[in-house]
């Protein structure tokens, strides 16, 4: 997908009502920054205004504060701000969008854009379409080669399946793959369940349980941060629980939810009474 090169800013912006507005809040500055920085990657992702990591995979608030170099806490304030104001919308899938991105392209521009994006629901659907036949030429095909001994067995180590299951379905754990740091604690994990007796109680004996654990850590990596899925598996190794914590996730993100909860309260009120409200004490 080609990205677009610029975005189109008036001279007058920070005359702006919502700019005003949005300046006057707690980290009001910072709220504006990272909205030019938010245009910026709907530009890079060039798909109408949307900001995604892969087309496939939303931003969560954690990646975003990686991205763009925030605190997590100042991310949920500045996303909850731009959509109180009308700047962004957010669907059920946490998918972002830029709201009436048309205004920071230009025509020439936005012709490029439209012509790119047919070019790339055409390549969707062939790709699409290659699938489907792939599918139906792998269903009429019998493997007959009965030989081959890379496969999932109840037999072999954790260690082994995990790799026999991130070879065979590569596409499917790529955010796994293609995170070196996440790899290496799913690999000790693994590791570490091997050594750790009893075995039976330690093994992933069906190809169905230990996807069931890659899938848990994709989405928890996707919906917490992948630097707070990798704590959470090594404290679980360094205190030799039988599982991973996951639930402890949850209770990470306890103070930064009470901060979001209480800038919504002040920005709900900062609208209702037209701009004065005292921010002493946020």
């Amino acid at each position: 997908m080609n990205d677009v090169k610029w975005i189109k800013l008036t001279t007058d912006m920070f005359d702006n009502r919502k700019i005003k507005a949005i300046r006057k809040l707690p980290e009001g500055n910072n709220i504006i920054l990272i909205w030019v920085m938010l245009l910026s990657l709907a530009g890079r992702c060039n798909a109408s205004g949307m900001i995604f990591l892969t087309e496939n995979i939303p931003y969560t608030n954690k990646m975003l504060a990686d991205e763009l170099d925030f605190e997590e806490s100042v991310i949920c304030i500045a996303l909850n701000t731009l959509e109180k104001f009308g700047m962004i919308t957010r669907d059920e899938n946490l998918f972002i969008s830029v709201d009436n991105w048309a205004e920071y392209q230009s025509v020439d521009g936005m012709d490029k854009i439209r012509e790119q994006t047919r070019k790339r629901v055409r390549n969707f659907r062939e790709r699409e379409k290659q699938k489907q036949l792939n599918c139906n030429k792998a269903r009429n095909t019998t493997l007959a080669d009965s030989s081959i001994s890379y496969s999932f067995s109840p037999s072999k180590s954790n260690i082994h399946n995990l790799n026999y299951l991130l070879d065979t379905y590569s596409e499917d754990y790529k955010y796994i793959t293609d995170n070196k740091e996440l790899l290496e604690a799913v690999t000790d994990w693994m590791e570490y369940k091997d050594q750790k007796k009893p075995k039976g109680q330690n093994h992933y004996d069906s190809e169905r349980g230990m996807k069931g654990f890659l899938n848990k850590v994709t989405y928890q990596s996707i919906k917490y941060g992948k630097e707070s899925v990798i704590e959470i598996i090594n404290d679980s190794i360094s205190n030799n629980y039988q599982g991973v914590t996951w639930d402890r996730l949850e209770n990470k993100k306890y103070d930064i939810k009470r901060k979001t909860e209480k800038s919504k309260d002040y920005i709900q009120e900062f609208i209702d009474s037209g701009g004065d409200v005292d921010f002493t004490g946020f």
